[in-house]
Order: structure tokens, then sequence, then C-alpha cells
């Protein structure tokens, strides 16, 4: 029943930790058994939680390496807090793997529990509580969590993590070591400081096919170095709309791969050997399924944050450095670059494709789009709300040589405070637009106020389809309950912001009107709405007609 627990030690063990501290304890047991049985693994029994914890800080102070501490439930955890802020202000890595009754026996006057949510407080690196793990999910979350906590402890700001792990009866495991294997990444998972090119074989690039793919957030000062390794490597550089990466114009920079990748023939040709993975996680699904579709790659993500950005749950290597760095340590130059022109082509269908759009009459998402690349002027900085404004920007936005910076609040992927972003953006004096959808808007129309007082200059592009027109995409789309839950058609009149926040209005009617209008608010001073009305299903059909090879 607690299998999991083995996928836990296993993991551990696959990350390069070779010490584990015991203290005994009854609801500790599976993990106190699995670590004892596992056989490249030293463990060491302290009956002393609070000796126990020093011990472990002593062993990782001197070998510099992340060392692993388990007890059981209740006022035995609380025993480490000393060691623990010991830890965290000398950046000592240590893993607490603290046991701890499940949910159904909280609060309810069970013994031997406490609250052990965060119990450290300040004083960690990092604290996740593991889910018990249905049987789907028992071999290869664990992992994930193991990988996260380990990457969070040993970064460059080293310091003490806790994972608490809630266990249910019956304790004693089945010690069948084969649990062990369970789950294990195609590639063992490698969490390194510095050069990629100090811990992998030298042949890792060696006629190998690759992809580069650059996210948001990371690579603002070496978008150039990352475009000059994809020539080096011959490797495609799929180049997310918030990389910025489409301010520049080249052949190795590919920014179609949204549309294409609809396509089964081009997901199954495009087979890559290695990922290497800048920056936030994209904002096309469809490269997050590609990238887990193909997980036979060695994936590697460079991020000198050390945050853990690995949602298609298939990243072999995770390198904690600077792009630019990381870039600069890789000698090998590719010569075939079969594999670079498999990706072109696809791109040269799907661009013939999107340039039909440049015909169509009827008002739509991603011919606006094309316009506003048109139009806005160099050094200007477009925000795009959350939902189907950023998608839109993924279709329809070209890579060109022109600067205009694109931002959106992808942390936590939400529609809510668009515009009061987009005008504490507007404060740095740039030329600024926001293209937003209706729900967007609504959400934070209050945010015009603050426009208002401090005399602010914005343009708002509003594409209002009147409801939640992303779902028309998704699984829920002609289900029961479909309109009143997820489509929410609104009825809202916007041209009323006139006169409630003394802002200027404008409901377009064609794209001519369009282009006139956003040059207009673009030369003039203060806030312009600029209403672009479409329908849900037509303009599915027109996505559809469009971004499909």
């Amino acid at each position: 029943m607690n299998e999991y627990t083995a996928v836990i030690v296993d993991e551990i063990y696959q990350l390069g930790i070779k010490e584990a501290i015991l203290s005994p304890g009854s609801r500790s047991t599976p993990l106190s058994m699995w670590f004892s049985e596992h056989p490249d693994i030293y463990t060491y029994l302290n009956i002393d939680e609070r000796s126990a914890a020093f011990f472990a800080l002593g062993i990782a102070k001197k070998k510099n390496r992340p060392v692993v501490l388990v007890c059981t439930s209740g006022s035995a955890t609380a025993h480490y807090l000393p060691a623990v802020t010991e830890a965290k202000r000398s950046r000592i890595p240590l893993i607490l793997l603290t046991a701890d009754r499940p949910a159904e026996l909280q609060n309810v006057g069970a013994p031997q529990t406490i609250n052990q949510h965060k119990i450290f407080g300040e004083f960690l690196n990092y604290y996740e509580e593991l889910s018990i793990p249905d049987e789907k999910q028992q071999f290869v979350y664990p992992r994930i969590v193991m990988q996260k906590a380990y990457l969070k402890c040993n970064g460059m700001n080293a310091g003490p993590v806790q994972i608490n792990i809630p266990i249910r009866e019956p304790l004693v495991p089945d010690l069948n070591t084969e649990y062990f294997k369970a789950g294990r990444s195609v590639h063992k998972v490698r969490i390194v400081k510095g050069k990629l090119t100090a811990h992998i074989p030298d042949d890792f690039f060696e006629n190998k096919k690759g992809i580069i793919i650059c996210g948001a957030q990371g690579i603002s000062e070496s978008p150039k170095q990352l475009i000059s390794l994809g020539k080096q490597l011959n490797a495609p550089v799929l180049a997310d709309p918030l990389s910025n990466i489409r301010q520049y114009e080249d052949e190795v920079i590919i920014d179609t791969y949204d549309s294409f990748l609809k396509n089964e023939s081009a997901k199954k040709e495009l087979v890559p050997d290695y990922i290497l993975m800048f920056g936030q996680a994209p904002v096309s699904k469809r490269l997050q399924q590609f990238i887990a579709f193909h997980k036979n790659a060695v994936c590697v993500q460079i991020d000198v944050a050390s945050e853990y950005r690995n949602p298609s749950l298939t990243t072999t290597f995770f390198v904690q450095a600077e792009p630019c760095k990381f870039a600069e340590g890789i000698l090998y130059q590719n010569r075939d670059n079969t594999y670079l022109h498999q990706w072109q082509s696809w791109q040269r269908k799907m661009k013939e494709k999107l340039e039909t759009v440049g015909q169509e009459k009827e008002l739509f998402e991603g011919r606006i789009v094309q316009i506003l690349q048109e139009i806005m002027p160099e050094r200007s900085c477009l925000l795009s709300a959350n939902s189907m404004a950023i998608r839109d920007i993924d279709y329809f936005w070209r890579a060109k040589n022109k600067k205009v910076q694109i931002l959106c609040n992808r942390g936590t992927n939400g529609i809510d405070g668009t515009v009061s972003t987009a005008l504490g953006i507007a404060t740095d004096g740039q030329p600024t637009v926001l293209l937003t959808g209706d729900l967007a808007l609504f959400h934070d129309m209050n945010g015009f106020l603050i426009g208002k007082t401090h005399q602010l200059n914005l343009t708002v592009v509003l594409l209002n389809n009147d409801g939640g027109g992303i779902f028309q995409y998704l699984p829920q789309k002609g289900k029961k309950y479909f309109e009143y839950l997820f489509s929410t058609p609104h009825g809202i009149q916007f041209s009323g912001l006139e006169t409630l926040y003394g802002i200027h209005y404008h409901r377009v009617l064609d794209y001519g009107d369009f282009k006139r209008s956003v040059n207009r608010a673009l030369a003039s001073q203060g806030i312009y709405v600029i209403e672009v009305c479409t329908e849900k299903e037509k303009s599915w059909k027109l996505h559809e007609r469009y971004t499909t090879l």
C-alpha cells in the first residue's frame, strides 16, 4: 500500500545522496525500512532527533552535499528545529522527511499528531506536503517532489527543506526491491551547478538532433547568444512570444510550432535527441505535449534561480547557470543541418497558411494581432492578458527585426490585474498597448482609476467575444451547462467606461477603422479603449481554418 515510499528512497539515491539519518518511530516505518533496505545508501540510527539533525548537519557541512533526515510524526519533528535554524543561516543542505498521519487523522485527537505544516517557518528553503498518490501517479509523482526538494536545498543558496509525508496503515512494507525501479526516468536525473559540459559525456551533442526552447524570463540579456547557439548546433530555436526572441529575424528561429505541432505527422517526424529549455514553461500547451511525447529525449533545464519548471515531467538535467554562460560553455559545432531543415520546412508551410489571414474580411483576433505587430512603433511595449489573448499572440505574432517588448503575467496565468499591470508598465513612458479579452478587462476595470488620476497613457485593445471564448477549445465545449458554467455570456456594454472613468472609447467596425483608431490612440494623451467584437463560435472556426495544416 505504501510502495511510493520505496520510490522516494530510490529517487534520493538517484539524485546522488548517500547518507540518511534515521530516528525510530512507528509512522516513519516504511521510510526507515526502505532506507535500510537500499544497498547504496548508508544509514545512521540516532534515537534523539535533536542530535540526529546536528549529526546530519555535520556530514553535510564537511562533505558539501545534501543529507537526509527521517523522523516519525508529532513532537519528534519539532526536535529538528535548532539544527534547521543553523542549516538555514549557514547554508547547509538538509532534506527533512517528516512522517505524518494522513488527513483523516488530523484534528480529531489522534495520538502523536500535531500540525507539521511549515513547522520550521522561515528557516526552510522549501516545504511541500506530499499528497498520498493514487495508483497512476505513485511511482512518478514522489520522484518529482524529491527532485524539487534537492534543487531547492542544494542550489546557489543552499539550505534545509522539509517534505511532510502522510502515511496510512499498514505501515510495514513488502520489501520487494523491484519497487525501487518503478517510475525511474529513461535517463538518470542530474542536478548540477555551472557548466553542463563538466557533467555529461563529451559526445552529448555529437551527431544529435536537438531543439532549443526559449520561454519568458532568464534570457533577457542573452537572446543573441541563444540564436547563435542554435546556429552552432543546427538546432531550431523555438521562441515563445514572451522570450522576446521574436524581436529578431533569423532562419534558425521557429515561431509557428504551436500551429504545426497539431499535425500528427509533424510530431512524429521531428523526433529530438535532446531538448535545451531556457526560462519559464512555454505558453504553448502543444509544445509541452510534444516534449512529453518524446520522453526518450534528454531534457536539460537551464535556470540560474533554481526554479523547478518541469510540467511535462521529463526533465533529465537541471543546470543552475546563467544562459549566456551555459551557451559559452558549449564548444561542439554540428555540421549536419538536416534536422533543422525539417523544422524549417514545416514552418514554411505554416507561414504560407498564416499569411492568408491578411485576406480575412470578418473581424478576427488573428488579424488584429498581425495588424498590431505592423503598426506598433519601435521600443514600444505590448502587455497581453492571459487566456486567449496570449495564445493569439503565440499563433500570429511572427519573428521580425522590430523591438516590441511583449509581457504577460504568466507566473500564475490568472486573468486578474491586467489593466493595473499595464498602467504600471506605462509609467515608464514607452508607448504601451494592452491586448485583453472581455473577462480579463472586467476583472480589473477599477484599475482605470489610477491611470486617470496620474494622467497615464495607455491603448487598450479589447477583444470582446462576450464571455469565456477559450472554452470553445477545451473539452467542456458542448457539455451540459456549457453556456451557464463556462461560456458565461455577460452582455456588458463597455462603452460605459467612457462616462464611468473619463477615458476614451471606440468600437471598431472593420480593419481600416482599427488601424486608424490604434494609430490615433498611440499618438495621443490619455487612456483609449478600442473594442473589437467577435463571435465565439465563428472565431473558433477561423482559428481552426488558419492554424491547422
